[in-house]
């Protein structure tokens, strides 16, 4: 799930957005087994990276403009489905400025 909106401030447009992922897990799974899981994602770097890059995508599919230099912050969740990854997102936009052309 992705929502976001663009934040008009100071220096310009910027977007700022949130994707939530689910990684399924078995319903019989146990308490101690989901932790382990959680505590393994939580500093597994190319889980990082796969969700840093999803949420990218998404936010950047939404947008209204290009998206500049994006930061992003990570929190990991015990969901009754699995395990959960939140990925808040904020990024300039990169608006294109209308060119006058002249006629040749």
């Amino acid at each position: 799930m992705s929502e976001g909106a663009v934040k008009h401030e100071g220096g310009g447009a910027v977007w700022y957005g949130m994707t939530s992922l689910i990684l399924k897990c078995p319903a019989d799974m146990f308490v101690g087994d989901r932790a382990a899981l959680k505590a393994i994602a939580e500093r597994d770097v190319h889980v990082h990276v796969h969700a840093l890059r999803c949420a990218h995508r998404e936010a950047q599919s939404r947008a209204p403009a290009m998206l500049g230099r994006t930061v992003c912050e990570l929190t990991f969740h015990d969901d009754p489905r699995g395990l959960r990854i939140d990925v808040d997102v904020q990024a300039p936009l990169i608006e294109r400025r209308s060119v006058a052309r002249s006629s040749p």
